[in-house]
């Protein structure tokens, strides 16, 4: 028996996206010596266990028989099923989403990111918690691989010299970008918000789906204040990170929150909203504000350019807690549920 990973395009986990595409390069750099990676389900035989590390429940479902032996399903989270007015599916994903429901039958098991995560499942698509297995994410291995800090910094470099905090991620509403950009305002500091998302051109910003960037957009303005590079390599993002004042990832509601392990790998403080998921992650090695209150979150960024002396208590805090997130760690616990 052998452990296959369906991977449709190979590259995609260096397409510049993240998410989905972060999961795909940790199964490749982590599991490379323990499963075969295929691009196509009739590849697949009969007494292989099945490895499918992707979710869309709202597209015509991947997989609609038996393949293998065993066959599991990653669920990273069902934040549209919490909030169906903030991410309207339309005719096709309604159909899509009955296509999906009708064949998750043909899973053994499932993997999620957070016990937070799992608790969402078992309510919101009535699985079997013994059936839903917690794997927590790692990081990219260059994050944890020890670099020069006394790097310099590029020429042309996005990095601002005064203080400044950094949003790492995707446009969505429940990530809440809205309220950082009026924290960052109202606290006077700098933001640099780095995604593919907050520099594409977008035909429709009237789309229900992306009225939280359309007041985004208008809330920042053409300011100077804030900063977008666009996509950065993993070994930039670090650079960022090692000189930002601070990471503020105030979702609404998250799978895992990613960006909180790569800062804290390189013991950069972070602003996290208090919901469930964070105090899972981080377990009081973070800031934790309202994410409905700019003034509570304003109040942490603050907090940390005034009193040095705690920023660099709380990062050394985060740094610690990184390590219990380590590339051997995930690839042990993947492992232990896929086997």
């Amino acid at each position: 028996m052998s452990l296959v990973i369906l991977d449709p395009d190979q590259a995609s986990y260096e397409s510049g996206h993240r998410g989905g595409g972060r999961f795909l390069q940790m199964l490749h750099e982590n599991l490379s010596d323990h499963a075969t990676f295929v691009d196509k389900l009739e590849k697949v035989k009969k007494d292989d266990t099945l490895l499918i590390p992707f979710w869309n429940p709202y597209k015509p479902t991947t997989v609609k028989k038996r393949y293998a032996q065993n066959q599991i399903l990653t669920i990273f989270d069902v934040i549209p099923f919490k909030y169906p007015d903030r991410f309207p599916i339309g005719f096709k994903g309604k159909l899509g989403l009955i296509d999906n429901l009708n064949h998750i039958k043909e899973f053994d098991s499932f993997i999620t990111i957070s016990e937070a995560s799992k608790r969402d499942i078992v309510q919101y698509l009535n699985i079997d918690p013994n059936r839903i297995h917690v794997v927590h994410l790692t990081t990219s291995s260059s994050f944890f691989n020890k670099t020069d800090e006394s790097k310099k910094q590029p020429e042309d470099s996005q990095i601002p010299n005064l203080p400044f905090c950094i949003y790492v991620g995707d446009i969505n509403w429940n990530k809440n970008i809205v309220n950082i950009a009026r924290a960052l305002k109202i606290a006077q500091v700098k933001g640099v918000f780095i995604g593919k998302a907050f520099v594409e051109e977008y035909a429709d910003l009237e789309h229900p789906e992306r009225a939280e960037f359309k007041a985004f957009k208008k809330e920042v303005g053409n300011d100077d204040q804030f900063i977008f590079p666009g996509y950065v390599s993993d070994e930039d993002l670090a650079e960022y990170y090692k000189r930002a004042l601070s990471n503020i990832l105030v979702s609404r509601d998250e799978g895992f929150g990613l960006s909180y392990l790569e800062a804290s790998s390189q013991k950069c403080p972070s602003i996290l909203s208090d919901i469930d998921v964070f105090n899972e992650i981080a377990d009081g090695a973070a800031l934790f504000a309202q994410p409905e209150d700019p003034q509570s979150i304003a109040e942490k960024i603050v907090r940390l350019k005034d009193d040095q002396a705690f920023a660099k208590e709380l990062s050394q805090k985060a740094y610690k807690q990184a390590q219990k997130f380590k590339p051997e760690k995930f690839t042990k616990e993947i492992l232990k549920w896929i086997s």
